[in-house]
């Protein structure tokens, strides 16, 4: 009588079997392919200005500065869009623990390491040149 009149909270418990709900919210999904296009529009942007600095500097390019040169048309368009699609086939398809992991790996490294990297690669030659113009003192 008194479950009757006092309404009674009942949780639902999941099968301990049950692997959680592995997908993000579409607006983050979202969010995060937005981020990826734009910081592939960034690079795409500053690597042809950085072409032309690096023409003035008169100094050898490194082997990693060299490569991504001759390479970055095909090269970032493949890793951001390669994300973006992982992304949005992650919210349709259910993955197991594992290829979880790897999947979440893989967009980490695009998002966080990736662009660092193309950066801190662009900027080897300026690196080099401080270090021979220290070296000459």
């Amino acid at each position: 009588m008194l479950a009757q009149i006092i309404p009674v909270h009942v949780e639902k418990e999941l099968p301990t079997n049950t692997p959680p709900n592995s997908r993000v919210p579409w607006p983050f999904a979202v969010a995060c392919c937005l981020y990826y296009l734009l910081a592939y529009r960034g690079l795409a942007n500053a690597a042809p200005i950085l072409a032309k600095l690096h023409e003035g500097l008169g100094t050898a390019l490194p082997l990693p500065t060299r490569l991504l040169m001759a390479g970055y048309s095909w090269l970032l368009p493949l890793c951001f869009g390669g994300a973006v699609i992982l992304t949005i086939f992650k919210q349709f398809v259910p993955l197991e623990k594992p290829h979880l992991r790897a999947v979440n790996l893989i967009l980490i490294f695009l998002a966080v390491v990736l662009p660092s990297l193309v950066i801190f690669v662009f900027y080897l030659p300026l690196f080099d040149l401080i270090w021979k113009l220290q070296s000459a003192r």
